[in-house]
């Protein structure tokens, strides 16, 4: 699978989940890329266009994963694309920390594969970036 076909972008501070959950996803069939931060994340989205789905951890190491939504309104050319974002939290999340939860999906930790594969493949399928 080459990186140019990548649909997802997998967002964690930790390398080794980002690697875990590439791998994960591509045994589904599932192409992916991965960021540490948030300026890797809109290089890895500029570079990969067919990316339409973000999962990302809530805690990065100094940011919020939260922030990629901001980031991306304020690009310039991601802007006009859609996204779908799944967040992956350790912490039970309060809809009132998070301004319009209802559009956005939040796994809490310890998250079971089948269902971050399940949702992942939800968000390709409602044709997203398509």
């Amino acid at each position: 699978m080459r990186d140019d076909q990548a649909r997802v972008l997998v967002l964690d501070d930790f390398s080794a989940i980002v690697d875990e959950l590439l791998t994960l996803m591509s045994l589904h069939g599932i192409p992916g890329v991965g960021a540490a931060n948030l300026t890797e994340a809109v290089d890895m989205l500029e570079k990969h266009v067919a990316v339409s789905v973000v999962a990302c951890d809530l805690r990065l190491d100094r940011e919020s994963g939260l922030d990629i939504i901001s980031r991306i309104r304020h690009h310039p050319e991601l802007a006009k694309r859609p996204f779908e974002y799944v967040f992956i939290t350790g912490d039970q999340m309060r809809e009132d920390l998070v301004a319009d939860t209802a559009r956005y999906t939040f796994l809490t930790k310890p998250v079971q594969p089948q269902m971050l594969i399940g949702t992942i493949r939800q968000m390709l399928a409602n044709g997203v970036g398509a």
